[in-house]
């Protein structure tokens, strides 16, 4: 009751308008969330070919290995509103944003095929959510993780298991701050860890698919690394799921 009566307090002195076209009410009203474009394919995220299921095609699989299996895009990053919803979302740390982003992935993976709420119970049985973790001192100054609320509300909305398995044990630069792709790499190299409260359940995950959550990626250096430490779990495979690549 105490926090309906704060959230009404704050939409009274602290009104939303819609990002897009300015309708009070919501940082996104329904009608320019419905515009929101919902990619209805996939491709392979090294060279681009038409991939049904985000992974990596025959092509790639021959000539590199990835710790990364595939990577699922949700929306198109040249978007004005959706790029708004990612910065406000991240930068401006409006937390609340996390729902529309999270529908957006939902929406995706419905008109893929990937995951359908319709799907028997038994589909998810193999299926865990990992989000990207931020190192301590980055969530403390956000206040939140980003990944982990979209990962969270997209579990609840198809009843997967979403697990906090990695941990930062580096503090990196931002990637968004570094331009060379070489450079991306080494800011993250080796950053991520299993986490320590699952040191002794590391045999329930095995032969499991997992799906790294974020926001958004550019070069996938950072999901490759997130992936390179999930493979020591031993898992089936580990696939990449953003809402934007830009």
């Amino acid at each position: 009751m105490l926090k309906k009566l704060s959230h009404w307090l704050l939409d009274i002195f602290f009104p939303k308008y819609c990002l897009s076209c300015g309708q009070e009410g919501s940082y996104v009203c329904p009608d320019c969330f419905h515009a929101l474009p919902i990619l209805n394919c996939a491709n392979c995220f090294m060279c681009g070919k038409r991939s049904p299921d985000g992974r990596l095609c025959r092509d790639c699989r021959r000539r590199f290995r990835p710790a990364l299996n595939g990577l699922l895009v949700a929306s198109d990053w040249n978007n004005a509103l959706l790029r708004q919803l990612i910065y406000d979302y991240k930068y401006s740390f409006v937390k609340e944003l996390s729902a529309p982003l999270s529908r957006v992935a939902d929406n995706f993976l419905e008109a893929i095929n990937f995951i359908s709420i319709e799907d028997d119970e038994s589909v998810f049985h193999d299926l865990v959510l990992v989000p990207v973790p931020l190192h301590k001192r980055r969530a403390l100054w956000r206040g939140f993780n980003q990944a982990e609320l979209i990962c969270k509300n997209i579990g609840e909305h198809f009843g997967l298991a979403t697990e906090n398995l990695l941990e930062r044990k580096r503090n990196t630069l931002p990637q968004a701050e570094i331009h060379n792709q070489s450079d991306r790499h080494k800011n993250i190299e080796d950053a991520f860890v299993i986490s320590k409260q699952y040191k002794d359940r590391t045999k329930e995950f095995k032969n499991k698919t997992f799906i790294l959550v974020d926001d958004v990626c550019t070069t996938t250096a950072t999901l490759e690394e997130c992936a390179r430490a999930l493979k020591t779990l031993k898992p089936k495979e580990v696939l990449g799921l953003v809402i934007a690549r830009g």
